[in-house]
């Protein structure tokens, strides 16, 4: 029995030799015929070549899988038997078996391809870990590419001078030229776009938020408008610096308006600040901070006000299920070659939820304020004067008082309305120009649409009053459009 195993064993391995052996002439005549043959006629013989390897190989293949058929046989009848102290050498399997249809010239890839424009599970990039973000290959932080494209369309009843915000102070006063002469616009000026930066650190998270917008300078009549800085800001840790919403300003109290203004006393100015805030980012949290100083004063010489010290701000909120409320202080100085005088206010805000009127949804929004010299907080009263220097040098500031509340009603997940009323009132110094904004009110309605998510389209009645510093009056209605595209 031992020396026929042995006989078989040889026979198997002289087989599989010559295997190797064709194969090795297969490609070497192949190869020989490439170099000698043109191009169309490599084409035309290499599938006869290849099929010619393949079944000689595959008639060689066939002989040696009897003989190791045989072997087994004749090894289970001699019980006891050893086993092979050399196992055979198992031959690769040949092109076309396990259902691979390619010819084995067909392609140089050992495996499948990948299809166009798709990924691997290790992809390039991956999810982030905050919503609709991206991992930044190479780091451990994330970002988000995002904004909204904005449509805002307004028909005035009293020209208002092509302005693309409604503010009081643009508003015709009776009987002027513009009074009763009617204005049609269109802009896409509030588009927006947006990125934000997050990554783990032993500190804590930190995170960068950069953010522009289209209303930097620019011409109404050819629409080309240049790109403007809204927020450029980071965290890290209690730490925030950078240009964001005021520490004075919350936005979250903004009852919703298709006019980008919103209520007339909102403070909305984004100002380059240092802040240091302990507690939850959108729950209940205190801070302070500094931030850049800026403002106007009038009188026997127009200066820039507090240019040799930051505007300070101090503010808190309380966060529970029934909405939240905020306190927010302001101190700014204001400077003139003669005097100096620290003045500021304070800011209430809150929104309270209001589910006994029908919906979960359902909420009021308010603020109020007071206190002086800081008018340019305000973007509806930008070129309005912070205070006025006096004939003896002395500093008089403006006096403010303003609120706004509104109740926003969802009539279902997709429809909703807000009713919105404020008054802003500003008690001018002496040596004010005549035509200044002293006093005005706004009431609105609307209602915004949602049909599908990222996507809003709202309607808005506006009516809004002035009174100037000599006793001028003035009033206006505008009907706005907005359609907002978030991505």
């Amino acid at each position: 029995m031992e020396p026929f195993r042995t006989q078989q064993i040889s026979r198997i391995r002289n087989a599989e030799r010559r295997v190797r052996e064709r194969r090795r002439g297969v490609l070497a005549n192949i190869s020989k015929l490439a170099l000698l043959s043109s191009f169309t006629m490599v084409l035309a013989a290499m599938p006869a070549l290849a099929q010619e390897s393949y079944d000689e190989v595959s008639e060689l293949r066939e002989e040696v899988a009897e003989l190791r058929a045989l072997v087994a046989e004749l090894l289970r009848e001699k019980e006891g038997s050893e086993v092979l102290a050399e196992p055979v050498e198992r031959l690769s399997p040949p092109p076309g078996e396990n259902g691979d249809q390619q010819s084995a010239l067909s392609t140089t890839q050992s495996g499948p391809r990948q299809p166009v424009g798709r990924f691997p599970d290790d992809a390039f990039v991956t999810a982030g870990n905050f919503d609709r973000s991206f991992n930044v290959p190479g780091t451990d932080g994330a970002i988000r590419i995002g904004g909204a494209l904005q449509v805002n369309s307004s028909f005035d009843f009293d020209h208002q001078g092509f302005q693309q915000i409604g503010t009081p102070p643009t508003i015709p006063l009776d009987g002027s030229v513009d009074d009763g002469d009617e204005q049609f616009a269109i802009h896409a000026r509030h588009t927006r776009v947006n990125f934000d930066y997050r990554a783990p650190t032993d500190l804590g998270e930190f995170r960068t938020f950069v953010e522009f917008d289209f209303f930097g300078d620019g011409d109404e009549f050819t629409n080309d408008y240049d790109l403007r800085l809204r927020h450029a800001a980071a965290e890290l840790g209690p730490w925030k610096l950078g240009q964001f919403w005021s520490g004075f300003v919350d936005v979250f109290s903004f009852p919703e308006t298709a006019d980008p203004g919103g209520p007339l006393s909102a403070p909305v100015l984004r100002n380059p600040g240092i802040y240091y805030v302990r507690g939850e980012q959108q729950g209940s949290n205190w801070g302070i901070g500094i931030e850049n100083p800026a403002g106007d004063l009038g009188g026997n010489t127009d200066l820039i006000a507090s240019e040799s010290a930051p505007n300070l701000v101090a503010f808190g909120k309380l966060q529970r299920d029934w909405g939240y409320l905020r306190l927010a202080g302001l101190g700014v100085q204001l400077e003139s070659d003669s005097d100096e005088e620290f003045t500021g206010g304070v800011h209430l805000s809150g929104r309270v939820n209001t589910p006994f009127t029908g919906s979960e949804l359902n909420n009021i929004a308010f603020a109020a304020q007071a206190g002086s010299g800081f008018v340019h907080y305000y973007s509806s009263y930008v070129g309005e004067l912070d205070g006025v220097v006096s004939d003896d040098g002395s500093i008089e500031p403006t006096d403010i008082v303003g609120a706004y509340f509104g109740y926003q009603h969802f009539w279902t997940d997709r429809w909703r309305s807000t009713v919105t009323g404020s008054f802003f009132d500003l008690d001018l110094p002496e040596g004010a120009d005549p035509l200044d904004h002293s006093y005005s009110e706004r009431v609105s309605a609307n209602l915004f649409y949602t049909p599908t998510d990222g996507v809003t389209v709202g309607l808005e009645g506006i009516y809004n009053t002035l009174e100037t510093f000599d006793g001028s009056e003035g009033d206006g209605v505008r009907i706005e459009f907005v359609g907002r595209f978030d991505f």
